[in-house]
């Protein structure tokens, strides 16, 4: 089964207030191009396809004519796609009914029935090629009890889905898994999206009875463990945050049962990367001088690296942005090393009152707790499951 994996799409983020609709443009042009060279049995994006529970009309518009121009590239090819922490499960499943009759198939949250978890709803066969077990972004403590009792709801769910696929798997296809979630991975050092907040988990988790694991969730391509072609993360398409100036691209897996799968990585070029200059932080002088110094034609989104103990001036972005005119990057923040506080560093997050009218709660939540010098993880998370909450209340 020739599986095309991305996830982690955020559609509709926008970098300190910047609009990035030709961005997300851009990679669906770059997406259609490679299904229609690779014309993939599957295409699966496993969570996160908005950065906010309740999209813009342009937004999801922008996603819907992605989707039917993805299917076009290819007719005969099945599209998986799951609900992220950041999607609302209710709200990216409304037209899934529709959406199969393009081959779009959408799981939003764990569907139940009287008698337990519905686990057939979660797999799907894919043309005799295949078969994938679909599982969205699900809170721990929101996995259904298991049967027998276990302590680890999480765990046993993922191993009573791989069971069901077993038992209508009579023809013994390869297996992939789908899921969104944090797995341990001590061997690549990676750190995860700092505004998602992140629960890691042990691969154990997964269960047994995958030949791939197609994970969502963590922005950076990699293998879990390193080195291991059976799961991975594919990555966002973009840069979502400053830590994430690293190459972008989807996965391509050629999957086999029982044999290891062939994974190639297909990279994306960025219409405008991220970029932190100068890389050791300098006075707020120097860092002017160094953005003055950057090429014309560079379209990245710059963060000044500022070393100081006073503080920067309270018209320093309005300089940094006066040295920006004229050239195509994006003045966005400083990165702020206060060498009062040796090893320790935060973010400017100076805004308009314009801008502030325009920012969801998550971004407000995370400007004031990278000013205060807070962690955001655990905070983020919270506050992502009280919106995600309200927003399922309200589409009751």
């Amino acid at each position: 089964m020739r599986v095309l994996h991305t996830s982690d799409w955020h559609l509709g983020h926008e970098m300190h207030t910047y609009k990035r609709h030709d961005e997300f443009d851009d990679f669906f042009r770059q997406l259609t191009a490679i299904v229609g060279r690779h014309q993939p049995d599957v295409l699966l994006v496993s969570g996160d396809v908005y950065h906010s529970a309740v999209p813009s009309t342009a937004t999801q518009t922008m996603y819907t004519e992605a989707m039917l121009a993805l299917h076009e590239a290819c007719p005969t090819m099945e599209v998986i796609v799951t609900a992220g922490n950041h999607d609302s499960a209710s709200r990216l499943e409304v037209d899934r009914s529709l959406w199969r009759h393009f081959k779009v198939h959408v799981v939003g949250g764990i569907p139940r029935t009287s008698e337990g978890t519905a686990f057939d709803s979660l797999i799907f066969h894919i043309a005799g090629k295949g078969i994938v077990a679909a599982v969205p972004h699900v809170f721990r403590q929101n996995f259904p009890p298991p049967a027998d009792g276990s302590a680890d709801r999480q765990k046993a769910f993922y191993q009573g889905l791989l069971n069901r696929v077993g038992e209508v798997n009579a023809d013994r296809l390869p297996v992939v898994l789908m899921a969104h979630l944090a797995v341990s991975d001590i061997l690549s050092g990676r750190q995860p999206y700092e505004a998602g907040g992140q629960d890691y988990l042990p691969l154990s988790v997964l269960g047994e009875g995958y030949d791939y694991a197609a994970l969502g969730h963590l922005h950076s391509p990699h293998e879990v463990p390193s080195g291991n072609p059976h799961v991975r993360y594919a990555g966002a398409p973009l840069a979502i945050t400053f830590n994430e100036e690293y190459e972008h691209s989807v996965t391509l897996v050629e999957v086999q049962a029982g044999t290891a799968p062939v994974v190639e990585v297909l990279p994306l070029s960025l219409l405008r990367p991220v970029k932190t200059i100068p890389e050791e932080a300098v006075a707020f002088e120097d860092a002017l001088a160094a953005l003055a110094a950057l090429p014309d034609d560079d379209p990245c989104y710059i963060r000044l690296n500022v070393r100081t103990t006073l503080g920067l001036p309270p018209d320093a972005s309005e300089q940094a942005l006066r040295v920006t005119h004229g050239k195509a990057c994006r003045f966005c923040t400083f990165r702020i090393v206060d060498e009062r506080r040796p090893g320790v560093s935060r973010e400017s997050v100076d805004i308009t009152p314009d801008e502030f009218r325009q920012m969801d709660p998550l971004e407000i939540t995370r400007r004031y707790l990278l000013q205060r010098g807070l962690p955001t993880e655990e905070f983020m998370e919270m506050m992502q499951q009280t919106l995600n909450m309200i927003e399922e209340e309200k589409a009751r």
